[in-house]
């Protein structure tokens, strides 16, 4: 039986000139975009997982929501992963963090971000969209 391995991502936004952007960061190898996302430590809550990489992977701070936007499921391996994602508006953005040797940050459009991120985290990146339309 596979083991559940618990996740957390967040999705980093931001508002500018009344238009909602993302923040997607490189993968480790650079060939591809993802939201910042690691595993949950023992002891720690999905949140502050979410808080921690956003700083670590992404170089940035922020208002992180209390409930998760939703949660998906994928498989890596033999090892199912729950991940649960949070939205964070972002207030700081670092100029040096742990991983910007190895990972670039870029601020999107929604539909951009949207395209260039796995069909699961699709439709979390569009409720964000929902949230700001009048």
């Amino acid at each position: 039986m596979a083991r559940v391995h618990h996740q957390a991502a967040v999705i980093p936004y931001r508002i500018r000139k009344e238009r909602v952007e993302v923040a997607l960061i490189t993968t480790s190898t650079g060939k591809g975009w993802i939201l910042p996302k690691g595993s949950v430590d023992d002891g720690e809550r999905p949140r502050q997982a979410a808080i921690r990489e956003a700083e670590e992977e992404a170089g940035l701070r922020g208002v992180v929501a209390r409930k998760p936007v939703g949660r998906y499921h994928h498989a890596k391996g033999h090892n199912l992963r729950r991940v649960d994602v949070y939205l964070m508006r972002v207030t700081i953005e670092l100029e040096h963090w742990l991983e910007d040797k190895i990972r670039r940050r870029r601020w999107m459009q929604i539909a951009e971000a949207a395209d260039r991120l796995r069909a699961e985290l699709q439709p979390f990146v569009h409720r964000l969209e929902a949230r700001f339309e009048h």
